[in-house]
């Protein structure tokens, strides 16, 4: 079934809960047919940020009473969802955030903690691997601060 985007709206709302079908019938009427306004307004609703897509994305395992279609279908969902909301259009940006997604699993507690309010928006792994040498850097120093200062008994 090949529907044309102009009319994916139209289609989609009699698929959607009437809460979500009085929401995008609140907009004006030119936002109200406009698919990339209601997949936005449906993003916002249920809170589904990059980094949510990018958690479901890599955390999410197939259900037994579904298929492998269906699986591969939500998995490349989570994964569009994760880097369009990006704004990920390039196979460098992408050879980036994938880098970058393995640094992050690797990096220390602390590097995560102090970094939590930023942390879905570093992507660059240039700029993650500077971020965690500075951490480094300044963890190393304090070791060295902290064993000099230490008396001898």
């Amino acid at each position: 079934m090949n529907v044309l985007k102009e009319f994916w709206v139209s289609h989609l709302l009699g698929l959607l809960p009437q809460e979500i079908t009085q929401l995008i019938a609140r907009s004006p009427e030119q936002e109200a047919r406009d698919y990339d306004h209601g997949r936005s307004l449906l993003l916002k609703r249920f809170k589904l940020t990059p980094e949510k897509f990018r958690q479901l994305f890599v955390t999410h395992q197939k259900c037994s009473d579904k298929t492998w279609r269906d699986f591969y279908q939500e998995v490349q969902t989570f994964f569009k969802g994760w880097i369009e909301g990006l704004d990920v259009k390039t196979f460098d940006k992408l050879q980036d955030l994938m880098i970058a997604d393995q640094m992050k699993k690797r990096a220390p507690v602390e590097f995560k903690e102090h970094h939590l309010d930023d942390w879905p928006s570093i992507n660059c792994p240039v700029e993650l691997a500077e971020r965690l040498e500075e951490f480094e850097d300044v963890r190393r120093t304090l070791k060295q601060k902290t064993h000099t200062l230490t008396p001898v008994r």
